[in-house]
């Protein structure tokens, strides 16, 4: 017969004990009956979806609702009833996410339910086009919308065919967070990384891709337009020297010629009659 302080008897009753709690704990735990989980159609849409929840047992008094989406509260959702309800009109891909009712009471915490809206990707903004030098590094993004969070791939499309990038490398460099992706490669190199490069977002319920365009230039680019500017000066400069060999040289004086104007010869004659008819006289 085993003595009251038998380790193996301790345990049991304490165990029967953990369990009558937890029966106990549950049974005063808040009853919440919600609408089932919504996808959203692809091909199709729809004008309208309804969330709705409804208390059906409660311990303690209650006190309100509300509705989060995401773990942040939905303005001018809060309402004293039992049963709640949220309608969101014309539902896209944005819409989608994690909702939650929660309801709140006097002398307990509060106790929810939740309702997943799911759909398929969106890609709602990318990065078109990158130009960047040869050596430098380039930065490729892409951002969606809808639920579940996409898993994310990169892929490099080259004549007509596209295979998935990793990291072998060492040059290129993918970060992923839940809606968001984005593409670093170093130490670009003009041969190899020019291209399009493709975003791909896929979750169970759909796939969505994008393309953007990388420019790689070549270390002389920023150096072009000063080296345009200095072609066209040395151009003008040969012209103008061209031109200047070919053009008549203008008539030059001789030295040995006096500067002043000549004097004819019928002034000398008249100075000569002159000087004999005073003589003669």
């Amino acid at each position: 017969m085993s003595s009251p302080g038998n380790p193996v008897l301790l345990l049991l009753l304490a165990l029967l004990g953990v369990l009558v709690l937890h029966s106990v704990s549950a049974q005063n735990e808040p009853s919440i009956n919600a609408s089932d989980h919504i996808t959203l159609p692809m091909d199709a849409h729809l004008p309208q979806i309804t969330l709705q929840c409804n208390l059906t047992t409660a311990q303690y008094n209650h006190r309100e609702s509300y509705w989060t989406k995401n773990g942040e509260e939905i303005v001018a959702t809060r309402t004293e009833q039992r049963t709640t309800e949220y309608k969101i009109m014309k539902p896209r891909a944005e819409d989608a996410g994690e909702y939650m009712c929660v309801y709140t009471f006097d002398m307990a915490p509060p106790a929810n339910a939740t309702i997943e809206v799911k759909s398929a990707p969106d890609i709602t903004g990318h990065k078109r086009s990158e130009n960047k030098n040869e050596g430098e590094r380039a930065v490729l993004y892409c951002k969606s919308v809808g639920y579940p969070h996409p898993i994310w791939t990169w892929r490099k499309i080259d004549n007509s065919a596209s295979f998935e990038i990793d990291n072998s490398s060492g040059r290129f460099f993918i970060s992923n967070k839940d809606n968001y992706t984005e593409l670093s490669i170093i130490n670009l190199d003009i041969n190899s990384d020019p291209g399009e490069y493709e975003c791909n977002a896929n979750n169970i319920v759909g796939n969505a891709t994008m393309t953007s365009v990388l420019r790689v230039r070549s270390h002389l680019a920023p150096l072009w337009p000063l080296l345009g500017v200095l072609a066209e000066i040395l151009v003008l400069v040969l012209i103008i020297v061209i031109y200047e060999k070919r053009k008549k040289p203008d008539e030059v004086p001789d030295d040995d010629e006096p500067a002043g104007p000549m004097k004819t010869n019928s002034t000398n004659n008249h100075k000569d009659k002159n000087l004999r008819q005073r003589n003669t006289n």
